[in-house]
Order: C-alpha cells, then sequence, then structure tokens
C-alpha cells in the first residue's frame, strides 16, 4: 500500500515538474547565462604569498617578550597579546596589528582619497590579506590584487614591517646586558682614573709611601675578591632586569657572589684560615690611606677587566639572538590569477538557480490547485 502512494506520490511530482518544464527552463537558462556574463565582467584578482619561519621560542619571542609587551611597553599591542600559545601566535598578532597595517596603507596609498577615512582603509586591506599559522608553525601571508606586483610587493612588506615591529619592541637578552654593561664600564672606567690619579697625588704629596710585602698582598687579594663580587653583582642585576628570582641562572649567581663577599669579609679580618695575611685594620697608620687608594685602585681594575670581558661577550650574544625574521619564501608576482573562479561561479549559481525554481513551480502548482477548489 505505501509503496503504491509513492508511486503516485513520485509520478505527482513528475507530472508536476514535465508541466512546468518551460518555466523551470527558462529561469535555469537565464541564470546560467547571467553568470556567464558576471563572471566574465568581474575583474581578476592575483594571489602572491610568502612564508617566514617560527621564532626562536628562547630568545627576543619568548615569555620575557610577552610579559614585557603585557606591561605596557608596547602600547596598544599590549592587549592583544594576552593568551598566546607559542611565539608563532604572537608574531601572527604582530602582523595583523594596527602599527603594521597603517604602515602597509600609508607606504603603498591604500587611501582612496582625501575623504577615505584610516578605519575604512583597514577594512579595505584586511579584506585583502589572508595570515595563517600552520601545525609547524610556519606563518603563511597570502596578498590578494589586481596587480600581481602589488600583490607581491604587499607580502613582502609585511614581512619588512613585521621585522620592524618586532625589533623597536623587543630588547634581546645581549642586547640589555650589552646597554647595562656598557654603562656600568663607562662608570669604572671614570673611577678608575680618578683613583689612580688620586694615587698619584698622594704620593707626590707625602713622599715616597711604600708598603710591605704583606700589606700589599692583602690589598691585592683583598682588592680582586671585592672587584669579583662588585662585578658579579653587576651581572647579577643585568639578569634581574629580564628574570625571574626563581631563575636558575640567577639563583647561581647568588650563590657566587655569597662566596665571594664571605671570602671579602674573611680576608679584611684576617680569618683566611692559612696564617699569611693578617687584618687590614692592623697595618701602620702611616700606611692607611695609601693602602686604602691602592685598595680602591685595585677593586677598580679588577672591576673594570671583568666588565670589559663581560661587555665583550654581550656583544657576541647580542649579534648572535638578534630578533630577525626568516624567509622561508619570497612572494613574487604570480602570473596566473586566483579569482574569480568563473566555472565555480556558473556552476553554483546554476544549481541553485535550478533548486530555486522547481521548488517555485511546485509552489505555483499548489496555488492553482487552491483556486481551483475555490472556484
Amino acid at each position: 500500500m505505501n509503496n503504491k502512494l509513492e508511486e503516485i506520490d513520485l509520478l505527482e511530482y513528475w507530472r508536476v515538474l514535465k508541466k512546468r518544464k518551460a518555466f523551470i527552463a527558462v529561469i535555469v537558462l537565464t541564470a546560467f547565462i547571467g553568470s556567464i556574463i558576471v563572471s566574465l565582467m568581474l575583474p581578476k584578482s592575483y594571489r602572491a604569498s610568502t612564508s617566514i619561519l617560527p621564532p626562536q621560542e628562547e630568545g627576543i619571542l619568548g615569555a620575557a617578550m610577552a610579559s614585557r609587551l603585557s606591561a605596557g611597553a608596547a602600547g596598544g599591542l599590549a592587549g592583544s597579546l594576552m593568551g598566546l600559545k607559542s611565539a608563532s601566535d604572537l608574531w601572527v598578532r604582530i602582523l595583523k596589528s594596527q602599527s603594521v597595517t597603517d604602515s602597509i596603507i600609508e607606504r603603498f596609498g591604500l587611501k582612496k582619497g582625501d575623504g577615505d577615512t584610516i578605519e575604512n582603509a583597514r577594512q579595505g586591506l584586511e579584506g585583502r590579506v589572508e595570515i595563517k599559522n600552520s601545525k609547524e608553525q610556519i606563518i603563511t601571508i597570502a596578498v590578494f590584487d589586481r596587480d600581481p606586483v602589488l600583490a607581491a610587493k604587499i607580502a613582502n612588506a609585511f614581512v619588512e614591517e613585521l621585522d620592524r615591529v618586532n625589533r623597536g619592541l623587543v630588547m634581546t637578552g645581549g642586547q640589555r646586558t650589552r646597554v647595562f654593561l656598557e654603562k656600568r664600564l663607562t662608570e669604572a672606567k671614570a673611577e678608575l682614573a680618578r683613583l689612580e690619579n688620586a694615587t698619584r697625588g698622594f704620593q707626590e704629596g707625602s713622599g715616597a709611601v711604600r708598603l710591605d710585602a704583606q700589606s700589599k698582598a692583602i690589598i691585592d687579594v683583598i682588592g680582586a675578591v671585592k672587584g669579583q663580587a662588585i662585578a658579579k653583582e653587576v651581572e647579577l642585576q643585568t639578569l634581574l632586569s629580564y628574570a625571574t628570582p626563581e631563575n636558575p641562572e640567577v639563583m647561581l649567581r647568588k650563590t657566587e657572589l655569597e662566596e665571594l663577599r664571605k671570602r671579602q669579609i674573611e680576608l679584611e679580618q684576617g680569618k683566611s684560615g692559612n696564617g699569611i695575611f693578617i687584618p687590614t685594620n692592623s697595618m701602620p697608620k702611616l700606611s692607611v690611606e695609601y693602602a686604602r687608594l691602592m685598595r680602591d685602585l685595585k677593586v677598580q681594575e679588577t672591576l673594570f677587566e671583568l666588565l670589559t670581558q663581560q661587555y665583550e661577550m654581550s656583544k657576541i650574544q647580542e649579534a648572535k639572538d638578534s630578533p630577525t625574521v626568516q624567509v622561508l619564501d619570497v612572494a613574487k608576482p604570480p602570473e596566473k590569477k586566483s579569482r574569480p573562479r568563473r566555472s565555480l561561479i556558473v556552476i553554483a549559481t546554476t544549481f541553485l538557480t535550478s533548486c530555486g525554481a522547481i521548488v517555485f513551480a511546485f509552489l505555483l502548482e499548489l496555488l492553482e490547485r487552491r483556486r481551483e477548489i475555490g472556484a
């Protein structure tokens, strides 16, 4: 019984379609021809893309950068950098930021006229750019434009702007150390020159002052240890400028500093344990002032030497971890258009119009039958 009903229904549907076939054919044919005309009228669009390798997590784009930016150093970028899962995600956020897009708009004159606003220009650029991050953390920047050469230039410009913003926002560990040591080295050099002049002036003013061998040994050792302690203190301060107190390297420097200070106190109090040193306060009074000058001079000499070594190492590290964007594929002007996909437009339009025409045919049939019943 059900099979007969289904057969009757199918025959009824077929009868309606056969009855309205001319109507359906006209609509479908019109849509087919119209979609061809429209697709041919649509302007060609070319896709140029560039891809960049993921940044190094341990360098400039680690947690230190995110915390630095979120603290307000990056202004408008700070809020958009919260909840990042990887360093590549951070670069994607930067690429989509106003700092980058506004520079691109200004660089290529993407405003449509004097009356156009920056907001409209941003929306227009956003509709022409695709920025994606793959599972392998490789970032792809694709730009669509009627001019293939311009599309390639804009894509490559995004990479250049990313590098510019990145360099401006981030100070690497090596750079932080270099800047900090540069200042301390200048101060140490000035202090060393002052002490040298003071010692020379004291010698010239008070005649030939000489220390015994034991006193001189005490001064040299204490000065060297104190200089090492100050240098270690500078190194610790540099680390704490971008690392937490719980950092293993920070804890190691603290331990080393405590040992040096302990050693310094032992030497100054004559408690070295081997009996060859005497306390500095037991020196002849005549030589006390000269001994202090010599000790301070030795401290500054040691400090200056160690700071110079650290400064040279920081310059090497700065060159090593400088924030640069590594480009995997440079954008080139495409030879083949990517939009519009004319065949897809025609097929999709024809199919959807056919479905709509069939539904409309059944509605007309239903209305016609209701009028007949009402009559």
